[in-house]
């Protein structure tokens, strides 16, 4: 199952999902919200697609409509989608998530107890698959914690077969659970995330070897203005910087509007022609300056990457994460729409939303 909820972790739902639909052939789509799944079936997308967290009431025609198999977060909703899907005529998939301990949006054993029964009153509902979501797969500290959940997992499934239910998907693992829990874990699907971006190595186990998977994105932005100012110059909302030799600064436009959060604020970094240049001042809603004094032959339009490589010089979307105390999946999903994502692959050109695009030369 290819996670591509929050914007496909930041990369941009319908190009991304096309590719993987028509390109890579993916099973499974996962999304978080019914709008994210409408808006993959309204873009042509005719692979499952499961709503990890469910529907609100009032959605429910909305997952009839759009063929979409949903999670219940609580036996409450199991009447309304059970009118729905009669009203229409339809049978809906229905995946069970079993809280096994993270707490969140999976059945307690009472409530799972309840919807198994409940569902045999449902004829238009098919209990498709059953789930369970992994809190600690990637702290080898918790192993125990993890395996204790796979335990309770397959005694749910175990409870729902002997009531007489086959549901066809069996999934537990995430990026993290793949990669550190298999064969236990492995089930018949899997929901891969952060693994399938190549930004999961701050979220993977440290106790296994990395997996040798390569980071889709990188994030850019041109120089806009060039200016030098003398010592002593403060720079930036609040003052927060204060120049202490001849500072030639960089201004890019790309600000927290766009998703580059304001704790870079004299601390992150960016690549310009190969160089590793320093934030300076408070980052502003639409632009960021740069230090790059050091950068020798610097000029408008030269390339400033914020995560990414230039030459044998990179800054991971671990790295940048760090920065801010986060993960990377945080740092990609933050990136906002007005952020232009340009595919590298002529196969995502004609995707909805998607167009070839090859970053100009970092010192152009």
């Amino acid at each position: 199952m290819a996670m591509v909820k929050a914007n496909a972790y930041g990369h941009g739902l319908l190009p991304v999902a096309t590719f993987l639909q028509d390109v890579v052939r993916a099973d499974w789509f996962g999304v978080a919200t019914t709008e994210e799944g409408v808006a993959l079936r309204r873009a042509g997308i005719t692979r499952p697609i499961l709503v990890l967290g469910g529907f609100w009431f009032g959605q429910e025609a909305a997952i009839v409509h759009y063929d979409l198999a949903t999670t219940l977060p609580d036996p409450d909703y199991l009447p309304v989608l059970e009118q729905a899907a009669s009203q229409a005529g339809r049978t809906v998939a229905v995946h069970l998530e079993i809280d096994t301990g993270i707490g969140r949006l999976g059945l307690s054993p009472d409530q799972f107890t309840t919807v198994l029964e409940r569902l045999k009153a449902c004829p238009h509902l098919r209990l498709d698959g059953l789930m369970t979501h992994f809190a600690s797969a990637d702290l080898p500290e918790h192993a125990d914690f993890t395996r204790d959940q796979i335990r309770r997992h397959a005694l749910a499934v175990q409870q729902a077969r002997a009531a007489g239910w086959t549901p066809r998907y069996i999934h537990l693992a995430n990026s993290a659970g793949l990669h550190a829990f298999l064969p236990e874990a492995a089930g018949n699907l899997v929901r891969l995330g952060g693994l399938l971006y190549g930004i999961a190595g701050d979220a993977l186990s440290p106790a296994f070897p990395p997996p040798p998977t390569q980071p889709v994105l990188s994030l850019h932005a041109r120089i806009l203005g060039l200016k030098t100012v003398p010592p002593g110059t403060p720079l930036g909302y609040g003052c927060t910087f204060v120049t202490r030799r001849p500072t030639r600064v960089a201004t890019v436009p790309l600000g927290y509007g766009d998703g580059l959060h304001r704790i870079q604020s004299n601390r992150g970094q960016a690549l310009v022609c190969g160089r590793k240049v320093p934030i300076i001042g408070r980052v502003s809603m639409d632009v960021t300056m740069l230090d790059v004094t050091d950068v020798p032959d610097v000029a408008l339009g030269n390339v400033a990457t914020f995560i990414g490589s230039q030459g044998e010089t990179t800054i991971t979307a671990e790295e940048y994460a760090a920065v801010m105390g986060s993960i990377a999946l945080e740092a990609t999903t933050a990136l906002t729409a007005r952020v232009p994502r340009c595919y590298r692959a002529a196969a995502m050109s004609s995707a909805p939303g998607g167009r070839e695009d090859t970053p100009a030369s970092a010192c152009k």
